[in-house]
C-alpha cells in the first residue's frame, strides 16, 4: 500500500511539548528548564492557550479506488487527516481547540544544590488524547516532573521526566514562538507516538506475519522521556556552551517504565555569542546547536503477540538562531534561524489513506528498519516592531521517505514532499496575554510515480486535496 500516505499527524501534538519554560538567562534551554535562581524559593506558573483553525484551502476526497481487498473508495467524501483539527479529529475544515491548560511548581529545595521542576497540563494535546483517536485518555497529565542535582563541578544530574534535548523548535518556550503548528517534521519524526503494532513493516523471519491492525496507539511522549540527564553550562567572555547528555527509557509520559528494558541516549551541545537586550526566553543572542538521538522500539509481530521485533532509530541535527539587533544598533531587532534534521528508521508515515477513524484507513504505517530516512529544513525570521507588535515568516520543507530499504515494503513511490510557509502576526494586549494569527499555505507532492495506476492515482488525490489554513491564537501566562 504506498499509495497513500503524506501528511500527518496531529497538528495539536506539539501543544503539550511547547508547554512553559521558566525565565532564565539567555536563550539556553538546557539551563532554562533545569536550573532554579538561588534566590527563589517556590514559584506557581502556568499558561492557557485557545484557538480556532481554519483549513479553508483542503479538498474532501474525492475518485478513490479499491485495490484488491483494499476498499480506499470508503474514504471519498471524508478529510484527510491534516486538514482536520487535531487531537480530536472531527472530519470537518475547522474548529475550536482548548490547546494547553498547564500549571506548574518550581523552585529550590536547597538554593544551589537542589531544584525541582513539576507541570501538568489538562489542554485538549498530546499529553491528554490516544494518538490518531478522537477520544481522551487522560483528564490531565503530568508533563514534567523532576529534580536537579549540583554537586559535581561540570555536571549537574537532572532525574525525572523532562524535554528530550533536540531541535530548537521542540526546546524553545512559547515566550519565544511566533507560530501555532509544528512543522512537518517535528509533528510526524520528533513528537513520537506509541504504538504495539506496525501495519506495514518488514516480515523479517520467514513465514512470519504482523500482528492485528490497530488504529490508535496507548501513548505519545509529547517530546519528554523519564531518564536522567547529565548537564552543565560554561561560559568564557562573552560565549556560553552547554551540554547535555540524557538517558532515557524510550517511553511515553504516562509510564515509568521501560517499554523494551533498552535505553534511548540523547547528546546535544550549543554555544552562544551573547548580545546585548533582550530578557529571559528573548535574551539577545547568536546560537549554534547540534543533537543526536537514538535508541530501539519493539513492535508485535503476530495476532497473539508473542512475537516481536526491535527496530533502531536515529535521529540528528543542527541549526542557529540568532536574536537582537543582527543588522547594526539602530535597526531594529530581528529573529533569524535555521533548523536541518535527519531522521533514519521509525518514520511515522500515516494512517491508510491519510485518514482516521473512517471505514477504511487509520491503520498505522511506520517506516520502522533503518536505512528507512526523513529529513527536514526550517528557514524563520523574524521582527520585532515594538513590545506590542511583532511578525515571522516561516519556510519548512519535510522529504518523508527521501531514501528507503528498497524492497516491496518500503520504495520510491512512497516518498512525500511537504513544504509549508507560515506568515505570523503577533500582538501582545499585556506582558502576559498575546494574540497570534496565521495564515499558511501548504503544498503536498507525491513526486515518484507508483507502477500501480489505482495506487499512483489515489496518492495524487490524497496529496492534491491538502492545502491552506488559518488560525488564530489566544496565549495568557501567569
Amino acid at each position: 500500500m504506498g499509495n497513500n500516505g503524506k501528511l500527518l499527524v496531529m497538528a495539536a501534538a506539539v501543544s503539550a511539548a511547547l508547554g512553559t519554560s521558566g525565565q532564565a538567562a539567555a536563550a539556553d534551554w538546557v539551563m532554562a528548564q533545569a536550573m532554579e535562581p538561588p534566590t527563589t524559593t517556590h514559584k506557581f506558573f502556568g499558561v492557557a492557550q485557545a484557538s480556532y483553525t481554519n483549513y479553508y484551502g483542503c479538498d474532501k476526497l474525492e475518485g478513490m479506488r479499491n485495490v484488491g481487498a483494499n476498499a480506499f473508495s470508503a474514504l471519498n467524501g471524508s478529510y484527510n487527516a491534516m486538514c482536520r483539527v487535531g487531537p480530536e479529529f472531527h472530519d470537518k475544515q475547522s474548529d475550536l481547540n482548548l490547546d494547553n491548560l498547564a500549571i506548574g511548581l518550581r523552585g529550590n529545595l536547597i538554593p544551589g544544590k537542589i531544584n525541582y521542576f513539576v507541570m501538568a497540563n489538562a489542554g485538549m494535546n498530546a499529553a491528554n488524547y490516544s494518538p490518531l483517536d478522537s477520544s481522551r485518555a487522560h483528564t490531565i497529565s503530568l508533563t514534567d516532573a523532576t529534580m536537579t542535582f549540583s554537586y559535581v563541578p561540570g555536571v549537574r544530574v537532572r532525574a525525572g521526566l523532562m524535554r528530550k534535548p533536540g531541535p530548537e523548535e521542540m526546546y524553545q518556550a512559547i515566550d519565544s514562538n511566533s507560530y501555532m503548528w509544528p512543522t512537518d517534521f517535528i509533528a510526524r519524526v520528533q513528537i513520537e507516538k506509541f504504538f504495539k503494532v506496525n501495519s506495514k513493516g518488514t516480515t523479517i523471519i520467514p513465514g512470519q506475519g504482523y500482528g492485528t491492525a490497530i488504529k490508535t496507539g496507548y501513548d505519545s511522549d509529547a517530546g519528554r522521556d523519564w531518564g536522567f540527564q547529565f548537564f552543565d553550562a560554561f561560559k568564557s567572555g562573552k560565549w556560553t556552551s552547554t551540554y547535555a547528555v540524557m538517558v532515557g527509557n524510550g517511553s511515553g509520559i504516562h509510564k515509568i517504565r521501560d517499554y523494551n528494558n533498552k535505553k534511548d541516549l540523547n547528546l546535544y551541545f550549543s554555544t552562544e555569542y551573547d548580545l546585548p537586550g533582550g530578557k529571559g526566553p528573548n535574551k539577545h543572542g547568536i546560537k549554534g546547536y547540534v543533537y543526536h538521538q537514538g535508541g530501539t522500539r519493539n513492535f508485535e509481530t503476530d495476532a497473539s503477540g508473542t512475537l516481536s521485533q526491535d527496530f533502531k532509530f536515529t535521529r540528528q541535527g543542527g541549526g542557529v538562531k540568532a536574536l537582537g539587533e543582527i543588522f547594526g544598533e539602530g535597526r531594529g531587532t530581528h529573529r533569524l534561524g535555521l533548523d536541518l534534521m535527519y531522521a533514519d528508521g521509525m518514520i511515522f508515515y500515516t494512517p491508510t489513506g491519510n485518514v482516521v477513524d473512517e471505514a477504511f484507513g487509520g491503520q498505522v504505517q511506520i517506516a520502522a528498519e533503518k536505512g528507512n530516512k526523513a529529513r527536514g529544513l526550517t528557514l524563520d525570521y523574524g521582527y520585532y516592531l515594538n513590545d506590542k507588535w511583532n511578525f515571522g515568516v516561516r519556510y519548512a520543507q519535510h522529504d518523508v521517505l527521501y531514501a528507503t530499504i528498497g524492497t516491496a515494503t518500503w520504495g520510491a513511490s512512497d516518498k512525500r514532499v511537504i513544504k509549508q510557509l507560515t506568515f505570523a502576526v503577533n500582538y501582545h494586549l499585556s506582558p502576559a496575554t498575546r494574540v497570534t494569527f496565521n495564515l499558511e499555505p501548504r503544498d503536498a507532492k507525491a513526486p515518484n510515480p507508483n507502477a500501480n495506476a489505482i495506487n499512483e492515482a489515489n496518492s495524487q488525490i490524497v496529496v492534491n486535496a491538502v492545502g491552506a489554513r488559518y488560525g488564530l491564537l489566544l496565549t495568557h501566562q501567569f
